[in-house]
């Protein structure tokens, strides 16, 4: 991990959900903590749709490790919002997170 590249400020966010007072819940997300990151390469396909061509971003963040991040919860950095694919861990000291950017 080279610490000069984490230069983007990004905020966790983890799900909550709510009843919704019909038997149902709803998801909400209550940020956790900001960390620094490092954005890698992001990985851009083009998905055809009905009638249209859709764009998928899939992008890579590295912090400092944590074990408390799982599948379902978003990042938020710079107005986007992104949805936790999956992390994984390269060392002892670096987790990578795995993350698709939400479209509203």
């Amino acid at each position: 991990m080279i610490i000069g590249r984490m230069k983007w400020r990004i905020t966790l966010l983890q799900p909550v959900k709510t009843p919704d007072g019909m038997g149902g819940s709803k998801t909400t997300y209550q940020p956790v903590g900001k960390v620094w990151a490092e954005f890698r390469n992001p990985n851009v396909k083009e998905i055809p749709a009905v009638g249209t061509v859709v764009g998928d971003l899939v992008r890579l963040m590295s912090i400092r490790r944590r074990t408390d991040i799982k599948r379902g919860w978003r990042v938020q950095n710079d107005g986007r919002t992104y949805d936790v694919l999956h992390t994984y861990d390269i060392d002892r000291e670096t987790t990578v997170i795995v993350c698709r950017e939400v479209v509203y």
